[in-house]
């Protein structure tokens, strides 16, 4: 008889893994995962992005930059790690680590503005403050 139960028990325990399975895939399947969707990035800052990161940061881009940021791939990165993400282009931007100063002297013309970075870091500073919500 105690075999029977733990039979028993153990099926029910199986079908239980086996629902959860489902379900967690369903969900992912859908889309409604905990995980907030990627986060868009505002046409007017997409505008600095395509004028003054693309060039490396984009799909043609090299190695090292596209290691660090590629734009491509944003929206695979998920909310977190796009908010991540946004803090650092501000912070590098704000310290004039980027673009790089070889970039900057045959480009003069696509270096961010103080005001162009400052929008910047305005979204991603938003972005920190809605991400517990």
């Amino acid at each position: 008889m105690a075999i029977l139960k733990k039979l028993l028990s153990s099926k029910r325990m199986l079908w239980q893994i086996l629902l959860m399975v489902l379900l967690v895939n369903i969900q992912i399947a859908s889309g409604q995962t905990k995980e907030k969707q990627a986060i868009v990035i505002p046409d007017d800052i997409n505008a600095i992005f395509n004028n003054s990161c693309m060039s490396c940061h984009g799909v043609k881009g090299g190695i090292m930059p596209l290691a660090k940021l590629n734009f491509a791939k944003w929206e695979r990165y998920g909310a977190a790690k796009e908010t991540e993400r946004a803090s650092k282009i501000c912070g590098m931007l704000s310290a004039g680590k980027m673009p790089p100063e070889k970039f900057r002297k045959s480009n003069p013309e696509l270096i961010p503005t103080k005001e162009q970075i400052d929008l910047i870091c305005k979204w991603a500073n938003s972005l920190k403050t809605t991400e517990g919500k």
